[in-house]
């Protein structure tokens, strides 16, 4: 068995019809097979499909470029349109790979169990295992059907996602440029914030320059005041001598 669902070569479990027959939940297969006459759907037929998948929210919507233009520069506690379309996608693929896993190990079985029978036919009588073979050919042909009409589905997406990117090209340009125009206007921001601290400083320094002035001026007024007073005393002095 593929070791892409976890198993190894040779490890095929054993299943009752019932189990060969249970349907995976919720997943992308539609209700109704499609015509798989010559071996695989048609291209219209799966392009169709995929688009009704993503309009009835099975496959996750790529983002609206214009809400991630709107959002980009908003602030941190702001949704984020892209996180959660990635989130989404991750849980989506993660289920895709669940239900092709869950239709090869029942293909595995039953293709085991239809080999056994055709094996086991001598055994029998003729009519009682010629049922038995057809049953399990049917069986095991359903389950090939779901699992060539699954990859033919994400074979689908993975054109329509490679399509709808090139598309995103002029509006991933558009938001480049943005970019490079808030980037131009930082940058010029930032010159005059280089400027405004620039002036800052030369005031702060012409600040401490008047403020060293002022007190060297009432320095010299103290000495100017101490020196009338001695010279009032003098003139007194020699006045009274």
């Amino acid at each position: 068995m593929s070791t892409f669902c976890g198993g190894t070569d040779g490890s095929i479990p054993a299943m009752t019809s019932n189990e060969l027959s249970q349907l995976f939940p919720s997943g992308i297969l539609p209700s109704t097979m499609p015509d798989m006459s010559k071996g695989l759907a048609t291209e219209d037929w799966i392009k169709n499909y995929v688009q009704t998948l993503e309009q009835n929210g099975t496959l996750p919507k790529p983002i609206n470029m214009d809400s991630v233009k709107s959002n980009m520069f908003d602030s941190p506690e702001t949704a984020d349109p892209l996180a959660s379309y990635v989130s989404s996608d991750n849980t989506f693929l993660d289920n895709l790979k669940k239900e092709y896993c869950h239709y090869e190990k029942r293909y595995f079985a039953s293709l085991s169990m239809f080999l056994d029978a055709v094996a086991q036919s001598s055994l029998q009588g003729q009519q009682t295992a010629a049922a038995t073979i057809q049953l399990q050919l049917d069986t095991t042909r359903t389950l090939n059907q779901k699992l060539t009409l699954l990859t033919q589905i994400v074979n689908g997406i993975a054109v329509y996602r490679y399509k709808t990117a090139k598309d995103y090209n002029s509006n991933i340009n558009t938001i480049n440029d943005q970019l490079r125009g808030r980037q131009e206007k930082l940058m010029k921001q930032n010159e005059i914030l280089k400027k405004e601290s620039a002036s800052a400083d030369l005031n702060k320094k012409m600040v401490e320059y008047t403020t060293e002035k002022n007190k060297a001026n009432q320095n010299l007024l103290s000495l100017y005041g101490v020196l009338n007073i001695v010279a009032l005393a003098m003139i007194f002095y020699i006045a009274r001598t």
